[in-house]
């Protein structure tokens, strides 16, 4: 039995010797080649257009067939725009957790028909100058850059007496969103910490919605809350602020504002820290 097995041996190995040293290499090639980094989903879009809204607003249309992909676009969710680790705009494929940088920016206005997605990026302001803001502002027409989303915002509480809109500079497209889609009888506050810009922004609102713009009077986003009229009632509460201040703030609007954990919203606007890119949600 051994014997027939030292044959068989033999003449395999025999068979073997036979190939061509191409064949081999080329099998050896194929069973050792590292296998290919997982892609995340991410889509290419172009700048399309440019329009300067006022001296602190810029507004970009980005545009392309990616615009297919994301069938649930809509005004005021939100898409992330895509940066290299040292800033540079995204141009090519994500990577499955890759170290990027995400931005958040709120959908201004789409057209899914034309493939077109608008969004308003604010210019100044006393936060320091991200990857987006230097990116929106040395943008050009024809320019490719990577976005993932969208993610939808809830929407503020429509049971309350009264809603409390506020943030930091970047997230004024935000809050004129939540102020479009507001019931005209709306009554309410918007805080806004605008300080290190020399103009207040003309804003949409329902007519009992009051603004109240920082301009510099105090030094921080909840030092303006903290001393801003508020009305009777239980309120709904969306905010935009640094990421320092999320914790306190959202302590504070609980616990001292009697914002109902349901209808509080915050989102961090100056996360300077590198993100991984997993799996767009949609």
């Amino acid at each position: 039995m051994v014997q027939i097995w030292h044959i068989k041996i033999q003449t395999f190995t025999s068979y073997i010797e036979r190939f061509p040293v191409a064949y081999w290499q080329q099998l050896k090639k194929l069973f050792s080649a590292k296998p290919k980094p997982a892609m995340a989903q991410s889509f290419s879009l172009t700048v399309q257009k440019i329009t300067h809204i006022s001296e602190h607003v810029r507004r970009l249309t980005l545009g392309g067939s990616a615009v297919r992909h994301l069938p649930q676009l809509r005004p005021g969710s939100c898409i992330r725009l895509l940066f290299e680790s040292d800033g540079r705009p995204l141009q090519r494929k994500a990577l499955q957790e890759e170290a990027l940088l995400e931005r958040p920016f709120t959908v201004r206005f789409c057209d899914t028909d034309m493939l077109l997605v608008t969004i308003d990026v604010m210019l100044g302001g006393h936060l320091p100058d991200g990857p987006a803001r230097q990116w929106a502002n040395q943008a050009r027409i024809g320019e490719d850059i990577q976005v993932k989303g969208p993610w939808f915002s809830p929407a503020l509480k429509a049971s309350t007496d009264w809603v409390l809109l506020g943030g930091e500079v970047p997230a004024i497209p935000a809050i004129a969103h939540h102020l479009e889609a507001l019931h005209p009888a709306t009554r309410g506050i918007v805080a806004i910490n605008n300080s290190g810009m020399l103009e207040n922004i003309l804003l949409s609102k329902p007519v009992n919605m009051e603004i109240v713009w920082n301009n510099g009077r105090f030094a921080t986003l909840p030092q303006l809350l903290q001393n801003i009229p508020r009305p009777a009632g239980s309120p709904a509460a969306w905010i935009g602020a640094r990421q320092q201040d999320i914790a306190p703030l959202s302590q504070w609007l609980e616990q001292s504002v009697g914002v109902p954990e349901e209808a509080l919203s915050i989102t961090a606007y100056d996360s300077q820290t590198t993100r991984q890119v997993f799996q767009a949600a949609s």
